[in-house]
């Protein structure tokens, strides 16, 4: 009897499974959207509540909040866009340094290994088309997802300003949905989600901010070209975890070996990577984000994983707060309390704790 329970569960979680896999891949480009202006819709909720607390109109407040991400985010691509203005200014210098590089570099093979220009020409143009066939089906699914992006983009103020709106309403529908003497526990699990996703959001840009700042000062003392170009990419790239860090670290050493002749500037920029990397990792992320979302590495890099097979480079970025959304969830309910502690950092798993009455259910992450 119990093998047959067992079986039945696994049956009904696999298919349950499936079923889940297939929406979100089928319905990528309308969830993709909803769950960036739902996670917006967090961040900017205490703003229109500050609004509204002092007296003005609920829609005038959202509208409010939202022109004011507008004004912040057309500030930062204004400023990142007279950045590349310059860089695109040194474009003619930049390829007279990487030629210069590339015959230097000829000259060192030829020297050591006695293998001439024409043959390391070939080579290299061998290896060049090579990489442009393999690379042209993920440079059409960037320019795809881009696309989609824009195109999606104008949806996103909507769903938020409707999100915000009808949240009382949403409240409702909650209630109405389950039992009655779930609906205080219910009610409070939907808080403290809508609580994690905002947390999480205004720590992430918090430290993103931070990051750039530090990655900027780095390479300014270090004389880095594009300096601080390069410490807001690198910042931005930080929200892509591991990959992010692992190919910006890069672009500052390319920078600093191609246009400055000592290749102690380029070690330094990779220092300037690492040091501020290690301080995010062991200050600012714990301090800042805190434990918002605490979900452990292995779980972390699996999200990473099926986001990015899911729903792209999107996915890498929102399946981490959208899994940290999740676990609070499971962790509510004590059937689905086992799965929110394996994904989880806790070292053991805590009972729920049930009072007199059912409503009165405590939160475990209280």
């Amino acid at each position: 009897m119990k093998s047959q329970t067992f079986f039945s569960q696994t049956a009904y979680f696999l298919i349950t499974l499936s079923l889940t896999v297939c929406i979100l891949i089928v319905a990528r480009q309308f969830l993709i959207p909803i769950a960036m202006a739902m996670l917006f819709s967090f961040l900017l909720l205490p703003i229109s509540r500050f609004l509204e607390n002092k007296g003005i109109h609920r829609v005038v407040a959202i509208i409010v909040s939202i022109l004011f991400a507008f004004l912040v985010l057309g500030a930062l691509g204004f400023f990142v866009y007279y950045q590349i203005a310059n860089f695109a200014d040194d474009g003619p210098l930049l390829r007279e340094k990487l030629n210069e590089k590339i015959t230097e570099l000829q000259k060192y093979v030829y020297q050591h290994y006695k293998i001439s220009r024409g043959e390391q020409n070939r080579w290299f143009h061998e290896q060049s088309d090579a990489l442009l066939d393999s690379s042209g089906k993920y440079i059409s699914n960037i320019f795809a997802f881009t696309g989609n992006f824009i195109a999606s983009f104008t949806l996103i103020p909507i769903y938020i300003f409707f999100m915000t709106l009808y949240r009382d309403k949403i409240k409702v529908f909650l209630c109405k949905i389950t039992p009655t003497i779930h609906n205080d526990h219910i009610i409070a699990v939907a808080r403290k989600t809508a609580k994690v996703s905002q947390k999480y959001m205004q720590g992430l840009l918090l430290d993103i901010g931070i990051l750039a700042v530090l990655n900027s000062i780095g390479f300014l003392l270090l004389g880095v070209p594009y300096a601080i170009l390069l410490g807001i990419l690198l910042a931005i790239l930080n929200l892509i975890p591991y990959i992010g860090v692992l190919i910006g670290s890069c672009i500052p050493f390319m920078m600093a070996l191609l246009i400055q002749d000592s290749t102690s500037a380029a070690f330094g920029a990779m220092g300037v990577c690492v040091a501020v990397q290690f301080i995010d990792n062991n200050f600012l992320t714990p301090k800042i984000v805190g434990s918002s979302v605490s979900i452990n590495p292995l779980a972390t890099l699996l999200s990473i994983v099926v986001g990015a097979l899911l729903w792209g480079v999107a996915g890498m970025m929102l399946f981490i707060p959208l899994l940290g959304m999740a676990k609070v969830i499971l962790d509510s309910f004590p059937q689905s309390q086992p799965i929110g502690y394996l994904i989880g950092e806790e070292t053991r798993m805590k009972k729920p704790v049930k009072t007199a009455g059912a409503a009165k259910i405590i939160l475990l992450n209280k």
